[in-house]
């Protein structure tokens, strides 16, 4: 090669004190020591890095000649490996190579106990891995923090937009390549460049086929579906009636598309969404960030992590925030606390423990969506115009107050086999009031309205779940498997509602708020609960040279789900409640086809079992959700591993869908049969050291396959009923996002601008299609520089969102009950890392 490279690994493989392990270390064989198999996931990027990630993951010590190195990127490596077979990946392209014995001329790896150095191959040139930095090239400047291709930046933070780890949500480390199955990844630096504080602001405008829904609870649509129950998970586990979801303690949010009742159970088939907790770190890291925003807001976020034994066995993570902002809309305002305290205990190799505690207090002016249709649009009033009960909803503001416990422990038992144990237990206390829409005058103005007050209640959840994972050979082929069992329960004891229809009726076009309420009228008593309990196992079988993958799984479910028949007092609440029971099996089959190691074709079948949240009028359980999905796409990964592109066709049918009566608030509906048929589009990565780029396109036909049997089209306008045909409400046919943003060097090293798009088609806003959505675009923009002073890293940013102050209407549920966005935004944030 005409140069020397000098590759060198010492240290310790086992746990305990250093220089036990370099002892135990040179005990063993060199061959066994290049064959110990771990998790690696090292994205692409220089070469210089990965071997540092290499190192990191083994814990060798390796050292090299930089000179070699600079020049070169990997394409990285993902999964399980020997520490042979990962060296060999990385270096794999580059026409470097590595030994296990000293040779003077090629890369080298040798055993030396604590002091011995007569194997110590530092030599001129050489650069030890990981105390100093490595592979920087002579002239160039230090790229900014977590500004490197694939690098790795403070607080776990990775650039590019990229996952560089297996999504959790698969339960298995196989890498997305050979799935079949679509998996979309948020990742933290990606919620940093845009300020995402909600989940919605990070899923939104970067995923291709999610949606808003309008709701009390953070519900999202994932192709076109969502159900009321909801379909948001957090580390593999179900958040139920949740809202208020925040990002302050995620390091990504995953989204996985089709139905995924095969791994989840209770699953929606469009797809489910995975809150990914940030988990602790070796090295410790601090960060204080504060931010102000349009509307009175600010923001103070706290992450800090590192180690509390000095053998780092375990490890500690704490993020906070206190959020405190007013509204574009009148009388709104909102008051968030949030604490999240991770341990982390890794006691010996095979064994790792993660343990998190959340509180959240919140409270908040309740800004359910009002505003109703006025002929085939929403009514042409102000944004910031305020059409519930501020007398009530100011003097009694919403309440929520959250406590969460949760744990998830992995043992890997014998080289490639692993046991998975998760389980969450949180409690939630509310007291909320909102106003409905229940109909309008459209000479007059005057809308009549409901009010729905609930004094207090407690939702208690429990969740948990436990996985087998393990590969073996039969002949030619090879299996990856998995095997699980999971159990969810959720209760709401008995509690006290008020539904006062009809309250006082406004008019929106000249309001008047003086008018005292009374709540507390028209007791309603309830009980709701549900249970349920799945056994799943799928096998991952791969042949023909690797380049061949089929899947074969399937999940078997029971549920018990149930509420009160009785609602006239507390005692006949407890004794009529009555629970329904259901089961049923649900099979996934999938194949991938990789013709080429970047290039993989997929198509799979799969099929969903859900339940429903609600009651009929007669105060009886819906029926359960069902679904089946066909989906085919094309996987590829571009430019080394920097870019993920991922363009899939679907076609979903769900059936027992359900929608709000628009004529009694407390009553739901069901569709017989929707279908959910089109195309989507992922690019998502980095171009180049410089560019990085987020681009979707969703086209997505979503209408009732069996509606009402009879209606008349005379009343649509007022029954809201869906007829075979018809669209789902705020279901737009064509939408994209595009966001891409541009990282400086050499003078203006620290400068990053960012600037993005959103196109969303016109919807109808119900069931009955009676009315329209006007189509809308959204531009935002960032600006941001980052520098050391006096050894901290500081970093202004400046985001603005919806430049052109465009009024637009993200969703909707009927013609009452319609969701203005927001308006131009300013958000502004100072932040110091050490």
């Amino acid at each position: 090669m005409g140069a020397t490279a000098i590759l060198t690994a010492m240290g310790a493989l086992a746990f305990g004190s250093n220089a036990d392990r370099a002892e135990a270390h040179a005990q063993m064989p060199q061959k066994e020591i290049a064959e110990i198999v771990r998790s690696y996931d090292i994205p692409a990027g220089p070469i210089s890095t990965a071997l540092n990630s290499v190192a990191d993951a083994s814990g060798v010590r390796i050292v090299y000649d930089s000179r070699l190195t600079r020049s070169y990127r990997t394409r990285g490596v993902s999964g399980s490996h020997s520490l042979a077979a990962a060296l060999s990946e990385v270096l794999s392209g580059t026409g470097l190579s590595y030994e296990l014995s000293p040779n003077g001329k090629s890369v080298l790896i040798v055993l030396a106990q604590a002091g011995d150095t007569r194997n110590d191959a530092s030599a001129g040139g050489a650069t030890p891995l990981p105390t100093i930095d490595i592979g920087s090239e002579p002239n160039r400047p230090t790229s900014r923090p977590g500004s490197g291709a694939g690098s790795q930046g403070p607080g776990d933070r990775h650039t590019g937009y990229n996952a560089v780890r297996a999504p959790s949500t698969l339960k298995t480390d196989t890498p997305l390549l050979k799935t079949p199955i679509a998996v979309e990844v948020v990742t933290r630096q990606t919620m940093d460049d845009q300020q995402a504080i909600s989940v919605g602001d990070a899923l939104l405008s970067n995923v291709s086929g999610v949606t808003p829904a309008a709701n009390v609870f953070d519900l999202f649509k994932v192709r076109g579906f969502f159900n009321t129950v909801g379909n948001v998970y957090k580390n593999g586990l179900m958040e139920y009636r949740l809202r208020n979801l925040d990002t302050t303690n995620l390091q990504s949010i995953e989204v996985l598309k089709g139905p995924a009742a095969m791994l989840f159970g209770r699953g929606e088939p469009g797809g489910v969404v995975n809150m990914v907790v940030k988990r602790p770190l070796e090295t410790p890291y601090y960060s204080l960030q504060q931010q102000v925003k349009s509307f009175s807001g600010t923001r103070t976020t706290l992450d800090a992590t590192g180690p509390l034994t000095e053998d780092k066995s375990i490890l500690y993570r704490f993020n906070g925030e206190f959020y405190s902002t007013d509204s574009y809309r009148n009388f709104v305002r909102d008051r968030n606390v949030f604490i999240a305290p991770t341990i982390s205990i890794h006691p010996v190799e095979q064994f790792r423990m993660n343990i998190d505690f959340e509180y959240q207090n919140k409270t908040w002016v309740d800004d359910y969506p009002v505003l109703p249709a006025v002929g085939g649009r929403p009514a042409n009033i102000p944004v910031s115009r305020y059409l519930s009960a501020p007398t009530v909803m100011t003097t009694m503001p919403d309440h929520f107050d959250r406590k969460r416990i949760a744990y998830d422990w992995t043992y890997d038992f014998l080289p490639d086999w692993s046991l998975t144990n998760r389980l969450s237990y949180y409690n939630v206390g509310t007291r909320n009031e909102n106003v409905t829409g229940t109909s309008f005058n459209a000479v007059t103005g005057v809308l009549n309205r409901a009010l729905n007050y609930f004094p207090g209640y407690t939702d208690r959840s429990f969740a948990t779940n436990l996985d087998l994972k393990g590969k073996f050979t039969t002949g030619p082929l090879e299996h990856s498997i998995l095997l699980g069992y999971d159990y969810f329960a959720t209760f709401l004891p008995t509690y006290t509602y008020y539904f006062y229809n009809p309250t006082s009726a406004i008019n929106i076009y000249a309001p008047g708020y003086s008018r005292l309420e009374n709540p507390y009228q028209k007791p309603v008593y309830g009980v709701a609960g549900q249970k349920w309990t799945g056994v799943y196992g799928q096998d991952m079988i791969s042949f023909l040279d690797d380049s061949v993958h089929v899947l074969l799984g399937g999940r078997y479910d029971w549920t018990d789900y149930g509420s009160n028949r009785i609602s006239s007092s507390a005692y006949l609440a407890s004794t009529s409640y009555v629970s329904v029971h259901a089961e049923a099996f649900s099979p996934r089959v999938g194949v991938v086809y990789q013709p080429l190691s970047w290039l993989s074709l997929y198509g799979n079948f799969t099929q969903s079992f859900g339940a429903n949240n609600g009651t009929t009028t007669a105060l009886m359980p819906l029926a359960p959700q069902k679904g089946e999905q066909f989906e085919g796409g094309v996987k590829a990964e571009l430019l080394d591993k920097r870019l993920t592109l991922t363009m899939a066709y679907f076609d979903i049918f769900k059936t027992n869908i359900p929608y709000t009566d628009p004529t009694n608030s407390n009553n739901t509906l069901l569709i017989g049969k929707a279908r959910s048929q089109g195309f989507e589009f992922d690019l998502t990565g980095r171009i180049d050291d410089n560019w990085s780029v987020i681009a979707n396109y969703t086209h997505d036909d979503v209408r009732t396959m069996q509606g009402a049997s009879s209606y008349n089209p005379l009343t649509l306008i007022t029954t809201q009923l869906a007829i075979s045909g018809s669209k789902l409400a705020a279901s737009p046919r064509n939408y994209g996002n595009l966001w891409v943003k541009y990282d400086a060097d050499g003078d203006l090293l620290g400068l990053s601008l960012g600037a993005g798009v959103s196109v969303y088609e016109s919807s109808f806003g119900d069931t009955a299609n009676t009315f329209v959505l006007p189509s809308y675009a959204l531009l935002n923009s960032m600006v941001a520089y980052s520098t050391k002073i006096a050894g901290y890293t500081v970093t202004g940013q400046l985001n603005v969102k919806n430049i052109t102050d465009a009024t637009y209407y993200p969703t909707s549920t009927d013609r009452y009950t319609i969701q203005t966005g927001t308006p131009r935004t300013f958000l502004g944030s100072l932040r110091v890392e050490f």
